[in-house]
């Protein structure tokens, strides 16, 4: 889909507060409150906006652990691999999973509640998977920019 600088304007808007109502994202990009529902419900249609959701720090719920977990699997068994990906969406401790190139296969972002629980994780749930051959992790130590928006 091509965006036009009113879809555009639509987009920062709602990634600066996905709460807004019509009238007031009407406001804020020039529009009416109905033109901008069919704007956002085309980006919608069309696979760019994917849906609305709070943003929630992990830290303030407890979770004081956040890690990068690179994880090496067997590359010539495919069964193997669809078989880690089934599971990992299982795993609510993974935020995201990221097929990688380079060394790395999958790239994991994973929360837990300390270190004994993360590394329970990393042992029981992770290394225990069929085809896991390595697992390597790298912790946050500071949040400095999280975002996730509209790039440019």
């Amino acid at each position: 889909m091509q965006l036009d600088a009113v879809d555009t304007r639509i987009l920062r808007e709602l990634e600066r507060d996905g709460r807004l109502s019509w009238v007031d994202l009407g406001e804020r990009v020039s529009l009416s409150a109905s033109a901008c529902q069919r704007r956002v419900q085309a980006l919608i249609d069309a696979g760019v906006i994917q849906g609305f959701r709070a943003q929630v720090d992990p830290a303030a719920l407890g979770f004081e652990i956040e890690a990068y977990l690179s994880v090496s699997v067997e590359r010539h068994d495919v069964k193997r691999a669809q078989e880690f990906r089934k599971a990992i969406r299982r795993y609510p401790e993974v935020q995201s999973c990221h097929m990688m190139s380079g060394d790395v296969d999958f790239l994991l972002h994973v929360v837990a509640r300390d270190v004994r629980s993360y590394g329970r994780f990393v042992e029981e749930k992770i290394l225990s998977l069929p085809g896991v051959k390595d697992a390597s992790t790298s912790i946050v130590l500071d949040r400095i920019k999280v975002d996730g928006g509209l790039p440019g």
